[in-house]
């Protein structure tokens, strides 16, 4: 929960304040829920709040930094909420109803993940997602009902069901921050 307090991305710039939060599984994922204020500048005034409702999931293993979001609810960020060193984000296919956007370190593993069914569902659930380290962290608009939250829960363990066996155990490309499991090994020569 540290991290949510810290100034940056995907939320506020100035600083974060959780609250209410609620930690317990998810369809067999440990789970932390929470209503997040996040601060940035720009807007009519010097600084801005905007509120989030907010799921982090911890997954078996670090994958990719690799983000999608309806386009709608980052705009007001003035700052698109992607990882560092990312490269540019890319718009999923243009006419979409809601626009989409996407952002992976590794784009070769965004397009392994990030399939029209995933695309769908996000934006079903009009949330954004990223994945950083072994966490998967969603989002939703406003401080929602925690029925809605745990909603979101369940969506997200959805996406991740629909994430392939290979997106687990294929080695990354440059710039990833995940370790794999033979890199964890000790009993090297």
């Amino acid at each position: 929960m540290d991290m949510f307090g810290r100034p940056g991305y995907p939320f506020g710039v100035l600083g974060n304040h959780a609250t209410h939060v609620l930690e317990g599984q998810v369809r067999g994922y440990p789970a932390t829920l929470f209503h997040l204020a996040a601060v940035h500048r720009g807007g009519r005034y010097v600084t801005d709040v905007n509120y989030y409702s907010v799921v982090v999931l911890s997954l078996p293993k670090a994958l990719p930094d690799t983000a999608v979001s309806v386009h709608a609810l980052v705009h007001s960020l003035h700052t698109d909420p992607f990882p560092p060193r990312a490269g540019s984000p890319v718009h999923l296919p243009s006419g979409r109803n809601p626009r989409m956007i996407k952002c992976s370190v590794d784009p070769a593993f965004a397009e392994l993940v990030i399939t029209e069914q995933v695309g769908r569902m996000t934006a079903d659930a009009k949330m954004g997602w990223r994945l950083h380290q072994n966490q998967m962290i969603g989002w939703i608009k406003e401080r929602k009902p925690y029925e809605k939250v745990v909603g979101l829960a369940e969506v997200m363990a959805d996406i991740v069901a629909e994430f392939p066996e290979s997106a687990w155990t294929a080695r990354l490309h440059h710039g990833s921050s995940a370790v794999w499991p033979e890199e964890q090994r000790t009993d090297r020569p």
